[in-house]
């Protein structure tokens, strides 16, 4: 177990000319990092009152390969669970050994899908029968977290849009290309979860990717998770369509095109209120929400049962749970910027 001084100590700083100062460092610490006389050090200012500093050469650095050995009577999920695992740690390439015997034709069809539908800037770059290795050529920071952030949520809310209008139609087709969407949201989630947690791991990377803190990366984790449940709520919504045999009586299309528009323009104002981080905003964001609630119960309780009322009723859960995902935005821009309303002593 490490002391306290192995991991804090307190050293005054110095002048040292006009415009610097210095500090020294602890020699054991120094050791232990492997830093050396004429390193490079990058030193950052954070939003929080503190510096950090790292080696210069940090954000070069490159994980290593990821190998792991699968056998004929693994499951599909989880082989699938360990290769999204390793994209998320950060690893740079990923091979998948079988036991002296041939990948299961199964098993080599999941993993390309895998790379094909969930994992932005990946390939696989070697295949044999006993043998897949997958390469991520993505580097990060290249697509930025906000550009990211951006892609995912207007993707999510053309989503929402769509699967009403093929509702509203009455198209069978339509709401399955719809569903089909869902999977590049899927991409760019994984993508920026992947982001996040080397973030969290590479200091240099942090700002790089636009992020201010650590605890940025917490909060955009939870946006992010709320963001592909409303793109999987959006899905739902189009999958129902073909159990339909007829297109829903125009007056209830009506209510539900009017409450799904109110909630998709609260989860849209969720993000804006993020962005821009304002508290004001994000209020009148919280109050929209719950009227949208508010609205759906109404109409929960006044609908006739029809025919169709059951799936009409778990549209009206789709479009209440938008809403209510959004909340949980609009919970982390408060937590982000409750100060803007305090005054400290």
């Amino acid at each position: 177990m490490q002391s306290l001084q192995d991991t804090k100590q307190t050293r005054r700083i110095q002048i040292s000319g006009g415009s610097t100062y210095t500090i020294s460092l602890p020699k054991k610490w120094v050791d232990e990092l492997g830093i050396k006389n004429g390193d490079n050090m990058t030193i950052v200012k954070n939003s929080n009152r503190s510096m950090t500093v790292f080696l210069g050469l940090d954000s070069e650095k490159q994980a290593k390969k990821a190998i792991f050995t699968i056998s004929q009577k693994d499951s599909e999920e989880s082989i699938r669970r360990k290769i999204v695992a390793l994209y998320l740690t950060g690893y740079k390439t990923i091979q998948i050994n079988s036991k002296g015997v041939k990948i299961l034709p199964e098993h080599s069809r999941l993993i390309k899908d895998l790379v094909r539908k969930s994992m932005i800037g990946t390939e696989i770059v070697e295949s044999d029968s006993e043998s897949i290795t997958i390469q991520i050529l993505t580097r990060l920071p290249e697509l930025t977290f906000d550009v990211a952030l951006k892609r995912m949520y207007l993707m999510t809310a053309n989503m929402h849009r769509e699967a009403m209008e093929a509702l509203r139609k009455f198209d069978v087709n339509y709401g399955e290309e719809v569903v089909r969407m869902d999977d590049e949201v899927d991409r760019f989630s994984l993508y920026m979860m992947r982001t996040l947690v080397m973030a969290i791991q590479n200091s240099s990377m942090l700002y790089d990717v636009g992020l201010e803190q650590p605890s940025d990366c917490l909060n955009y984790r939870t946006v992010i998770s709320r963001i592909e449940r409303i793109a999987d709520h959006a899905a739902l919504i189009a999958k129902r369509i073909k159990f339909l045999k007829e297109p829903l009586e125009p007056r209830l299309v009506k209510e539900l095109d009017a409450l799904s528009e109110d909630a998709i323009s609260c989860f849209e104002n969720s993000i804006l209120a993020l962005t821009k981080k304002d508290y004001i905003l994000a209020e009148k964001v919280a109050s929209s929400i719950a009227q949208v609630i508010e609205k759906e119960k109404e109409l929960m309780y006044g609908m006739k049962e029809s025919k169709y009322s059951t799936i009409v009723k778990f549209t009206l859960e789709d479009i209440r749970r938008t809403a209510e995902y959004s909340s949980d935005i609009i919970e982390t821009v408060v937590n982000e910027t409750i100060h803007e309303i305090i005054s400290e002593k």
